[in-house]
């Protein structure tokens, strides 16, 4: 891996994973055979982050925190769906299929925008602080 194309790669496998699990033809049949290999490069990509935000302090940490989360998110997501797929639960099925896709705008987001001044909810918060100061 590449450091500057790290986030790229990990966006490339996501976005992968996402065409893959919206085909229904496609989520039964490539999936289960795709699915463990899938699920080890989203463990490489933790490792890789969770390495790079031991040895980084200030917004490069929290950079590589994110990225740590994301693809444990989209890790576990994928380990769910495979049993999920295997014993035919269309619930868990549509759930899982959500958060991978949650997962990919979150990860364009942070390739695209970076990190925000604030932290998520900050300013929804401070609107509310004004809100019970005012009334």
């Amino acid at each position: 891996m590449r450091n500057k194309s790290i986030p790229h790669e990990l966006l490339a496998e996501a976005q992968r994973l996402q065409t893959l699990v919206n085909d229904d033809e496609r989520l039964r049949n490539e999936f289960p055979r795709e699915s463990r290999i899938i699920s080890e490069t989203f463990r490489d990509h933790e490792d890789f982050h969770r390495y790079r935000w031991h040895g980084s302090i200030g917004r490069e940490r929290l950079l590589h925190a994110r990225y740590l989360s994301i693809a444990q998110d989209l890790r576990i997501a994928t380990t769910i769906l495979r049993g999920a797929v295997r014993y035919e639960n269309a619930g868990s099925i549509e759930v899982k299929r959500a958060e991978i896709r949650q997962s990919v705008r979150k990860l364009a987001g942070l390739i695209r925008d970076g990190l925000r001044d604030e932290p998520d909810g900050t300013e929804r918060m401070m609107d509310v602080d004004k809100v019970l100061t005012l009334g």
